[in-house]
Formats: structure tokens, C-alpha cells, sequence
């Protein structure tokens, strides 16, 4: 139980200090890799969510 008290200290720790004294520079970089990541995912606009299609000639006589 100890492990995820310390990691969760670590990155509590980590956003604090980069907040009040990097001035959010590591978290932005961070935000921007993951929208640059998704842009470059199929469907090229991120992420939709998923759709259901029906092929109509299936229920054709």
C-alpha cells in the first residue's frame, strides 16, 4: 500500500512544482504531445466516438 501513496506523492509533487515554479511549462508540453498524437490517429480530428452501421441491402427480400 505504500507504493501508491509514494507514486501518487511523486506526481502530485511533480504538477505542484511545475505549476507555481516552472509555470506550467511541462504539463503544456505534455497536453500538446497527446492532441498532436491524436491528430495523427486514424480519422485525422481525434477522437469520435465509435458509430453503428447497417447495411440495408442485408434486409432486402
Amino acid at each position: 500500500m505504500r507504493w501508491p501513496l509514494i507514486l501518487i506523492a511523486l506526481v502530485g509533487g511533480l504538477i505542484l512544482w511545475d505549476q507555481f515554479a516552472n509555470e506550467g511549462a511541462y504539463t503544456a508540453h505534455v497536453e500538446r504531445s497527446f492532441r498532436e498524437a491524436s491528430l495523427d490517429m486514424p480519422g485525422g480530428g481525434g477522437w469520435t466516438p465509435p458509430t453503428v452501421t447497417v447495411n440495408r441491402d442485408a434486409f432486402k427480400p
